[in-house]
């Protein structure tokens, strides 16, 4: 479509833009946070293929991407290095909101070991969704999952020190069911409802992890600005995953340039 409409040839075309996929494009634009009292940074990690990683950070409410890097996996020491280069930018934060993978997790506590760190309620909520079912059958899950569902209503310490209650109530009224054991005839054992003792870890560690928006009002309570970004990210991976690894970084880069530079342009900016 490009050559028909250009004139040039497919090849001409091909190569010219392989000259823009062995090249750095140029930095991304700063994003001004000085009129902003609170500033919030949003981190997460697009897999691509082979294991690959796209990791992007973004401020809470503002569209622009502010850095993206590429690692084998979600490495903790690399994505400190990340979240370093951000703070040379000259990018403060007042807190954190990420998926809470591993590698993030020991980032952040490594680089801003004072910050909040906000655990993306809807990746949490999900899991607990995933171990237990959309629609358990047994009224006591049922009962779990009302509890889970309910974590969307709490806006309050007051209404979360209450739900903490009822969730460990919940533990202690099916302690036994929890335990329930089955055994091999070598005697070897495992627990019976696993998914729901896993749901039940996970709820239990909610109030620790994803609720310190009730002490930042203007903190996400998840990391869903993101991924909406990332469905972009993933759309345009997916239409050129044929390239050569040593490409598609990239392209990814380049991407993320001119995407970011069609969010500055005049059409997109608000006056004041």
């Amino acid at each position: 479509m490009l050559a028909s409409l250009s004139g040039y040839s497919t090849r001409h075309l091909q190569k010219n833009f392989g000259r823009y996929f062995l090249q750095i494009p140029p930095d991304l634009p700063l994003v001004d946070q000085s009129e902003l009292s609170e500033t919030f940074l949003l981190l997460d990690g697009l897999w691509l293929k082979r294991g690959f990683v796209l990791m992007a950070y973004r401020q809470s409410r503002n569209l622009t991407i502010l850095h993206i890097s590429v690692v084998g996996k979600e490495v903790a020491t690399k994505i400190a290095k990340d979240l370093r280069y951000l703070t040379v930018l000259g990018y403060r934060f007042t807190g954190v909101v990420s998926d809470g993978g591993t590698g993030i997790v020991k980032a952040v506590a490594e680089v801003f070991p004072h910050k909040p760190h906000q655990i993306c309620l809807a990746h949490l909520h999900r899991d607990v969704i995933n171990a237990i079912g959309k629609y358990p059958k047994s009224e006591r899950v049922k009962d779990l999952k009302r509890l889970a569902d309910h974590v969307w209503l709490i806006e309050s310490k007051e209404a979360l020190r209450w739900w903490k209650k009822e969730v460990e109530e919940w533990v202690n009224s099916h302690n036994a069911f929890l335990k329930e054991r089955k055994y091999d005839l070598d005697y070897n054992w495992w627990y019976i409802h696993k998914g729901v003792r896993r749901a039940t870890a996970i709820l239990q560690s909610l109030p620790d992890t994803s609720f310190k928006f009730l002490d930042y009002p203007l903190m996400p309570k998840t990391t869903n600005e993101l991924e909406a970004q990332f469905g972009h990210l993933g759309k345009r991976w997916l239409a050129h995953r044929g390239l050569k690894t040593e490409k598609w970084e990239f392209f990814m880069r380049w991407f993320v340039y001119f995407y970011n530079q069609e969010k500055l342009s005049p059409k997109n900016t608000k006056k004041d």
